[in-house]
């Protein structure tokens, strides 16, 4: 550049008013590359949720996680359509109850007293704390249950922790579908914010110093310990081990995500959408009638007075307006009619599509939101299979979380210094749910019985009493099963089935050898191999009627003291 140009650039640039404008060039160039940058956000985040919100381009930031639990937190509570949607799985997977029972007394002597715990009751094993956690699953998408045992004495008492709360899922580094800690960031009432770490229910215990971990620690950083992958002086409450439930997500995620997520857009639009249409009926509303009259401003001025109340005006009416069913009477060129609003209207029937997509969304049809015409008998009495798949899939996962949270509590008790099971003993617990759908009584018995006795008019060894008589029980739709089958069929013990086929050997016995002119108790000696009398096919008739005669009496008696 040469010297003359420099210095006149110099003088240019030196002027006030040319360096306000080139600042002011600047200030546009930076807001305009501001706005660029917000339209190509915007061309990413238009129908997606924002890059930002997920962490390796495979799970969303805990804070975007939050974002969404607090909108479906709400939208349960606030929007009738999702509050439908998770309370009807609700009702499909837990009104009719549930019988869970261990097959070694001991152990289930362990397991119902875990159930029957008021502070487990009201966490969890009654009804209402069973329903809810099924709402929680679904609205939350997490459940953290939390366990705190007596080591005297092995019983355990069962907690959660709040979602919102859990800041981080610390995993294996070499397995990441493998947890080993929880991090919990909370505020105590009237207290300062605390971060706890809580190990993983399935986590093994590591000595640290030649000792077993015990209670609250302070650990440094060691590489002989899963702590070593906290930070240096984390707090881990060694005694107090979590169980994650999750749902709603990947298998390579951490946190599950509300069930109700794909909802929660078409629900809210849903309710727009009618919002919308009840603004018109009220506008459309405003007017009702149209009145034509003749005379100028003196006619419209006595219309009017004709018309118009005083109500607003004063606390007794003066003027009342016409009643229903009053009569308009005018002279000639006067006309009062309805203004016609047919045309104008929105008609409801074209937001339908919104509610197929929240019923998409949630897997439910469309015939539980209300909408019974479009159903017919076949829906009437039962589920489309999918749906009924659905239901009886939550009801696996239950039975799963049941399952393992009580082989937590059996080991507890076994471990525990006070109170042990003895070895050896059966710890299996079976979880169990009445049918899904209400079918023929029936002809379910006759299933039933037609599994025991292919059949045939005896039993033939395809399942023992017990289970026959809870199948049997469980088809008669009796609850409480556990006390009844004591009597009918115990599972250490001769059973009243067995009893009954006894009784009915004799009785074939005794009415075979009257009719061969003996009496009771003659002729034993003569029996065959078997130590049986051929019977006739009438006198055989005759024993199945009265013995069938006799177990219906006994059932109905059962059944009406039982319902006393």
């Amino acid at each position: 550049m040469s010297r003359k140009r420099r210095q006149r650039l110099a003088e240019t640039t030196g002027r006030p008013e040319l360096r306000e404008s080139q600042s002011g060039y600047q200030e546009t160039l930076t807001l305009l590359l501001e706005r660029i940058s917000e339209l190509e956000f915007a061309l990413e985040e238009e129908g997606w949720t924002r890059l930002s919100d997920l962490q390796n381009d495979r799970e969303f930031s805990r804070e975007a996680l939050t974002r969404i639990i607090r909108q479906s937190r709400l939208m349960y509570l606030k929007n009738p359509i999702v509050n439908r949607a998770v309370n009807v799985q609700a009702y499909y997977v837990w009104a009719q109850g549930v019988n869970i029972q261990a097959k070694d007394p001991a152990v289930n002597e362990v397991v119902q007293g875990f159930l029957d715990d008021p502070a487990n009751r009201a966490e969890l094993t009654s009804h209402q704390a069973r329903t809810l956690k099924e709402c929680d699953l679904q609205v939350l998408g997490n459940l953290f249950f939390v366990f705190f045992t007596d080591k005297s004495t092995g019983a355990v008492k069962v907690r959660t922790i709040p979602v919102e709360e859990v800041a981080e899922i610390v995993t294996d580094p070499e397995d990441a579908k493998s947890p080993w800690f929880y991090k919990r960031v909370y505020t105590p009432q009237g207290g300062q914010q605390k971060t706890v770490y809580y190990p993983d229910w399935r986590l093994e215990r590591r000595n640290v110093a030649g000792g077993e971990l015990d209670g609250a620690s302070d650990l440094s950083a060691r590489n002989d310990d899963p702590a070593a992958v906290l930070p240096q002086g984390a707090k881990v409450e060694w005694n107090v081990p979590v169980y994650h439930v999750r749902v709603g997500a990947l298998s390579d995620m951490r946190f599950g995500l509300p069930e109700t997520y794909q909802a929660l857009d078409w629900a809210r639009a849903y309710k727009e959408f009618l919002e919308d249409r009840a603004t018109i009926s009220r506008a459309l509303s405003r007017f009702v009638f149209q009145l034509t009259t003749q005379g100028g401003a003196k006619g419209v001025a006595a219309a009017k007075d004709k018309l118009k109340t005083t109500l607003g005006v004063s606390t007794s009416e003066t003027n009342p307006p016409p009643t229903a069913g009053a009569a308009f009477i005018a002279a000639a060129g006067n006309k009062l009619e309805t203004m016609k609003v047919s045309g104008a209207t929105i008609n409801p029937e074209e937001g339908r599509r919104f509610l197929l997509m929240v019923a998409a969304a949630v897997g439910l049809p469309e015939t539980f939101f209300g909408d019974v015409s479009t159903g017919n008998l076949a829906t009437a009495k039962s589920l489309d299979r999918p749906t009924e798949l659905k239901f009886l899939d939550r009801r696996t996962l239950w039975a799963d979380v049941f399952k393992a949270i009580l082989a937590f509590v059996i080991e507890q008790r076994a471990q525990a210094m006070n109170g042990k099971l003895p070895e050896g003993k059966d710890r299996t617990v079976e979880v169990s749910f009445p049918d899904l759908l209400e079918r023929d009584v029936e002809a379910r018995i006759r299933a039933v019985i037609s599994a025991a006795t292919l059949d045939g008019k005896e039993p033939v060894g395809t399942m023992d009493d017990h289970t026959l008589a809870r199948l049997l029980l469980s088809a008669l739709g009796i609850e409480d099963l556990d006390e009844l089958l004591k009597k009918i069929a115990p599972e250490d013990g001769e059973s009243l089935l067995a009893k009954r086929r006894a009784e009915k050997q004799q009785m074939a016995q005794a009415i075979a050898k009257q009719g061969q002119g003996e009496k009771p108790g003659q002729g034993d000696d003569e029996q065959g191999d078997d130590g049986e009398r051929d019977v006739s096919e009438t006198d055989e008739a005759m024993v199945t009627f009265v013995e069938a005669v006799r177990e219906l009496r006994a059932a109905i008696a059962e059944v009406m003291r039982r319902a006393a």
